[in-house]
């Protein structure tokens, strides 16, 4: 059995793949979770060019949560562990689509996608000594305009921008409710901002967003880059100190008020499983 097992969603590309470059280098064995083969299969080829038989892929797509059991039941037939989960994969949707759930995309995925995720290799995580949990949230949650009557914003006009960064101040909410909820464990967890990175994330952009998103690219910081604070906080000793936190360049951030209001955090969580309850 693998010493130490970490599982990286959207490893596939961008700054999902150059966390699992990172976790395969540190020793992890990778299990790499894609969407899809398509582009999953030449990101595997290329780590196992690296690093063999150390990482291996499995498939989930989050916009449906009935995969996620699916993948859990993959995961556990293999491994009996597991260190280090990284919620990563996201995405922004240029127009209004639903989850195979009926969630508004952006939110469904990138934070019902994330608790969903925790929720179910939770025990998993506890049985593993000195595990940790790490969510890619983002300096866009300053923008946010988040209403807890309406996370799914069906009373709003659609803004792709601002439902994006609703969804990344859910992730900094939602590590800061999981850590006091995981008091007493020794699992630590933490969210981090990754930096303007150079990837494919604004292809799903609509409107004048796409439009001028290449011209932004030669100003964006490389995938390589934009790992690196999930890289420290996945693997580092300092981020072993504490839990609960929102980092940005290696370095605990505060973020903004409404990303440090608590009752907000208690609050999306309790609505989140209320609507997991449906």
């Amino acid at each position: 059995m693998t010493d130490r097992v970490c599982i990286v969603t959207g490893g596939n590309s961008g700054i999902g793949f150059e966390l699992c470059r990172g976790m395969a280098a540190a020793g992890f064995h990778v299990v790499m979770v894609s969407r899809g083969t398509e582009r999953g299969q030449p990101a595997l080829e290329a780590l196992q060019t690296e690093f063999g038989d150390s990482v291996e892929m499995m498939l989930c797509d989050m916009s449906d949560l009935s995969n996620i059991p699916t993948l859990h039941a993959a995961f556990t037939s293999k491994f009996d562990r597991l260190d280090v989960l990284l919620n990563n994969a996201g995405a922004m949707w240029g127009k209004r689509e639903n989850t195979a759930q009926g969630h508004e995309m952006t939110f469904g995925v990138n934070h019902i996608g994330y608790f969903v995720m925790t929720q179910t290799f939770l025990p998993l995580l506890k049985a593993t000594e000195g595990s940790r949990i790490i969510n890619t949230a983002s300096e866009a949650h300053k923008v946010a305009s988040l209403k807890l009557n309406d996370l799914n914003r069906e009373k709003k006009r659609y803004s792709q921008w601002r439902t994006y960064g609703n969804s990344k101040l859910c992730n900094i909410l939602f590590t800061r409710t999981l850590a006091r909820k995981l008091e007493g464990t020794n699992i630590i967890t933490h969210c981090f901002h990754p930096g303007v990175v150079r990837t494919r994330f604004g292809s799903g952009s609509s409107g004048l967003m796409r439009l001028f998103w290449p011209f932004f690219r030669p100003f964006m910081i490389s995938s390589k880059r934009g790992a690196s604070t999930g890289l420290h906080l996945a693997l580092s000793e300092d981020a072993g100190s504490t839990t609960g936190e929102y980092w940005a360049r290696s370095k605990r951030n505060r973020g903004n008020r409404h990303a440090r209001n608590d009752d907000n955090a208690n609050r999306l969580w309790e609505l989140t499983e209320g609507m997991l309850d449906e």
